[in-house]
């Protein structure tokens, strides 16, 4: 009950942050559009800086702009402050919900830093207080008198804060604490400059003064600002459905150049009439190079949607060939991964109800998972002695990584160079799968539903292949791509077995994502058991 009620009260939350913006957003665009179409009114006017007549809905409608303020005002003067004020507050409450509460799940990646989650909890709030009175002081300094000067080091302000924050943070959440940075900077803009100094101007009409025109000035910047910040703060809002960008590397380089793209359209459509034809030509570019890339024939075996797939089993503790010509010219390799000291406490993973609605009992992380001094989850694999082996090809059937539950299953697992390797959407909610390589040619793609299906292959040697979902920084999973089969992953118990190994030496290595790569040397007998023991500690 109380899930279902926290997604109802995320979903009123989010509808009127939306709403809330769009009024804002849709004010911001239309005043700046009508600055940018007044014209000299047909019949002088005393006091009109300019007039536009409009035709829409039906009906006629002229406006006209004061130089500063009329002689007399209306009895109903209406003031544009509740949408900002409402936008933000709407901002704030909706980056709790998603980013601060449930332990901070889709806050913090721990592929990206090993930040805590009140420590980012704190670096995210401090940023969007401090950040204002860095961008406050900016444009009360003297650099303000040159604007150029001054947006170009608002602009290499904004990213830097992109920069660090996607350091630090997941993908997701350092485009969306950017996106609040500005959304702060812009709302506050409102209540501190533009509303106080219109506030003035209509007092000192209504006191029969003449109006400060530096007022007038001071606020039309601020609007100025806002309205330069609209674009790339609307894409920012909407990220999250592109893990592509946020999920990249170089996600905080990808913002940049789409805020800086963004900002460049607002100025160019703040120039006058000229923008829609050039907008519709750059929109039917799009098109027709997306039609161009989706009707390109993929090669196989890469990507493919639809289908269901069976459940995948546990990765296999025992590894190597089932069966050889000449038992006498092979032996086995038996071992135990043992942890040292005292083992750190399971981390409990507050899932949201949406990755998991029928889950019941606490998800533990798979990072670090040993039991009674027994380390699970070790790949473990011959590195070197097997240069000449000569066997069977790579399997042709795939091999399944599943997502359920939010979570990678297997969290480990290894393949044959060249076997297919299957990523599984079991889980009614948008994954991506991105992995991370050094070998091997990287992917980022995303599965918008359940029961889709990306089955790809690893050409070279690599241990390990990562692959992560950035929408839900949590889930990890890990492949090791060996070019033989004698290659297992230890045990509940911490065991692991290799079978028909050729007689020779060895160096058997054994890798955890939390303790790294370890090697040992072994010697494998005709029909005799070599064993190799691992102890690991932090």
């Amino acid at each position: 009950m109380g899930a279902t009620l926290s997604e109802y009260l995320h979903l009123m939350v989010r509808w009127a942050h939306v709403i809330a913006g769009i009024m804002w957003i849709g004010s911001s665009i239309f005043f700046n559009w009508l600055d940018s179409h007044l014209e000299e009114p047909e019949v002088k006017k005393e006091g009109v800086e300019g007039e536009l007549w409009m035709v829409h809905s039906g009906g006629f409608y002229q406006v006209e702009k004061k130089l500063v303020a009329p002689s007399a005002l209306p009895k109903h003067l209406h003031w544009f402050k509740w949408e900002a004020g409402f936008t933000l507050l709407t901002g704030w409450v909706l980056l709790d919900f998603v980013y601060y509460m449930g332990g901070g799940v889709l806050l913090v990646d721990p592929n990206v830093s090993s930040m805590s989650v009140p420590l980012a909890i704190g670096a995210s709030v401090g940023t969007l207080i401090a950040s204002w009175f860095v961008y406050d002081l900016l444009w009360r300094s003297p650099l303000a008198k040159n604007t150029y000067v001054a947006a170009t080091v608002m602009a290499a302000l904004v990213i830097a804060v992109a920069y660090g924050l996607s350091h630090v943070l997941s993908g997701r959440a350092a485009y969306l604490h950017t996106g609040a940075m500005m959304g702060t900077w812009m709302a506050t803009n409102v209540w501190v400059h533009i509303i106080p100094n219109q506030t003035q101007l209509v007092k000192a009409v209504k006191e029969g003064r003449t109006p400060n025109a530096e007022m007038a000035k001071r606020a039309k910047q601020r609007s100025r600002h806002n309205n330069y910040m609209t674009y790339p703060v609307v894409f920012i809002m909407i990220s999250n459905h592109f893990p592509s960008a946020y999920g990249s590397p170089m996600n905080w380089l990808i913002l940049s150049g789409i805020m800086i793209v963004g900002a460049l359209v607002r100025h160019f459509m703040n120039l006058g009439d000229r923008s829609p034809a050039y907008i519709f030509a750059g929109l039917v570019a799009v098109l027709l190079v997306n039609h161009s890339a989706l009707t390109d024939p993929p090669a196989p075996p890469q990507s493919s949607t639809g289908g269901t797939l069976a459940s995948p089993v546990a990765a296999p503790s025992v590894g190597g060939v089932k069966k050889v010509a000449n038992e006498t010219a092979v032996g086995t390799v038996k071992g135990t991964v043992r942890f040292e000291g005292t083992p750190p406490p399971l981390k409990e993973l507050t899932i949201p109800s949406t990755c998991a609605p029928a889950q019941k009992g606490p998800v533990y992380s798979d990072t670090l998972i040993i039991k009674d001094g027994k380390v699970k989850d070790v790949f473990v694999w011959i590195k070197t002695g097997l240069e000449n082996y000569k066997g069977s090809p790579a399997p042709t059937e795939e091999h399944v990584v599943d997502q359920k539950g939010c979570v990678y299953f297997p969290h480990v697992s290894g393949v044959r160079v060249g076997q297919p390797v299957t990523f599984l959407n079991s889980d009614a909610t948008f994954h991506n799968v991105r992995t991370v390589t050094e070998s091997n040619t990287a992917f980022n793609e995303g599965m918008a539903g359940k029961d889709l299906r990306i089955t790809k292959t690893f050409d070279k040697p690599e241990v390990m292949v990562r692959a992560k979902c950035d929408v839900h920084p949590w889930m990890a999973g890990f492949v090791g791509a060996v070019p033989h089969p004698f290659f297992a992953v230890s045990s509940d118990a911490g065991e692991f077995t290799l079978e028909n190994v050729p007689v020779g030496d060895y160096e058997i290595e054994a890798w955890h994502e939390s303790f790294g790569k370890k090697s040992l040397k072994v010697s494998v007998a005709s029909r005799a058991t070599a064993q190799a023991d691992f102890a690991l500690k932090l």
